[in-house]
């Protein structure tokens, strides 16, 4: 379908603004073709590994229902079925070698960027991050997509509120270092506010920084909800932690070290409610890429509220991620 095809993406920098604005205009329209119930079977026949070491609701269903529609298959390989990690158990390379003689593409979702990276150099198919500690494309391309259909087609000079929220388990920062991403290449500006020490990937933050003189937008890293809304025209909510608490999830069912839990109990106070969300234009619509902490990082009162966007963006993942299979692996 393009000049993407038989490309691996793992993060938003690997991508041109020309890239990104095509596979959202094939997001569109894809969009438009489900909607109508026109179909747009562009991988019959072709199948994708869905290798995935933590835990997914959205963007595992998203990438299987994509396949789905795009007329192919996607095989759900999670710790229970591949049989790698353990003692004893198969190589990581053998295991990779073995599945792109099987598959047409990859979606990985794993502990560690490393995992991800070592992936993508073994695979002779294209590799897709389904989520890592540094980064969640697929999310980011899904919230755009959002921003987009509630901004007036185009997300140029629109302001995000990106904020930090209180939760007792511990997501990786991977959204927040893509949005960072996206921004640099679309033109948007970001505003992140989060306690002291949450600050995002210092390379994504600099990266962003530098590129502000040639994109003409602004990045800000405050420490308050009130200075992140003025004029903000969407609040995006999460509470992420670094890829190092992130990657010792597994063994502290992702509450992190107990040094690292007992400084994050006191910022319990970080929860966007109503008040934050009045703070900012009557305009704002409110986002989220869930699963959310429900009372602890944002309340019912603002996910359920007039001005929340966060289920049109869920839907959003399944339409983004079906142009990114079908631009790679067609």
């Amino acid at each position: 379908m393009g000049p993407l095809k038989g490309k691996s993406i793992l993060g938003i920098n690997e991508l041109t603004p020309d890239e990104i604005q095509f596979i959202l205009s094939v997001s569109q329209d894809f969009k438009r073709k489900w909607r109508s119930g026109e179909p747009h079977e562009y991988l019959r026949g072709k199948s994708l590994a869905g290798v995935f070491n933590t835990q997914s609701t959205r963007t595992s269903c998203s990438f299987e229902t994509a396949m789905t529609a795009l007329g192919g298959h996607m095989l759900w390989l999670d710790k229970h079925r591949v049989w790698c990690g353990e003692a004893g158990a198969e190589n990581w390379h053998d295991t990779v070698k073995t599945l792109t003689r099987y598959v047409h593409g990859i979606a990985h979702r794993p502990v560690t960027r490393e995992m991800l990276e070592e992936t993508a150099a073994l695979a002779t198919v294209p590799v897709i991050n389904a989520s890592c500690p540094v980064e969640h494309p697929t999310q980011a391309f899904a919230d755009v997509m959002t921003m987009m259909e509630h901004g007036g087609g185009s997300v140029k000079g629109a302001k995000v509120a990106f904020c930090w929220g209180y939760g007792e388990l511990n997501p990786p920062a991977g959204l927040t270092n893509s949005t960072l991403a996206m921004a640099t290449r679309l033109g948007f500006d970001v505003s992140i506010a989060c306690p002291e020490g949450m600050d995002p990937d210092p390379r994504y933050i600099k990266e962003a920084m530098d590129g502000q003189v040639d994109v003409g937008n602004k990045i800000e890293i405050v420490h308050s909800y009130e200075e992140a809304t003025k004029d903000a025209d969407f609040i995006n909510i999460y509470g992420w932690v670094s890829p190092e608490i992130f990657a010792e999830g597994p063994a502290t069912g992702y509450r992190g070290n107990p040094e690292f839990a007992a400084y994050k109990h006191t910022l319990k106070h970080w929860i966007v409610d109503e008040k934050v969300v009045s703070s900012a234009p009557k305009r704002v619509k409110v986002m989220h890429c869930l699963p959310a902490a429900r009372g602890e990082e944002v309340t019912d009162g603002v996910l359920d509220g007039p001005n929340s966007i966060i289920f049109d963006e869920a839907e959003n993942r399944m339409h983004t991620i079906k142009a990114l299979l079908a631009l790679l692996m067609a």
